[in-house]
């Protein structure tokens, strides 16, 4: 957690495009929420044929809850910017949603999240041992 998963047509996004699209979307959830980086996951899944969606491409992401709205409008817009910069596929082409849950629904590397704001020392402490 968080979690943002692109919905993509098939061959449509190359690997090391995806891997571009990561680190940004990477960049951007730290840069915004000052979570760390170890705990930012991107994945991209693929689908054949038409999709059921508005749009061929699409970003469904998860995060906790308890962030100002600013902070959370701020990042759709950047991730879809980042997404469109570095694919070259026309903003039009994108939607996605942001879904939020309570930290205490999520776990990373064994450990419950806090809520959004209530991060204690240990937070930066499991960052600093993964880098």
């Amino acid at each position: 957690m968080p979690s943002y998963q692109w919905i993509v047509p098939r061959d449509s996004v190359p690997f090391e495009k995806r891997q571009q699209v990561a680190v940004a979307c990477t960049d951007i959830h730290c840069g915004s929420t000052g979570a760390p980086r170890s705990f930012v996951h991107v994945t991209f899944h693929e689908y054949d044929g038409e999709s059921e969606r508005s749009t061929p491409y699409f970003l469904d992401a998860g995060n906790r809850a308890g962030r100002p709205e600013e902070v959370k409008k701020k990042l759709m817009s950047d991730l879809l910017a980042a997404f469109t910069r570095i694919t070259g596929v026309s903003p039009d082409a994108v939607s996605g949603r942001l879904s939020e849950g309570p930290g205490r629904w999520s776990m990373e590397a064994g450990m419950v999240l806090p809520e959004a704001g209530e991060e204690g020392p240990e937070w930066y402490t499991a960052e600093a041992a993964a880098d």
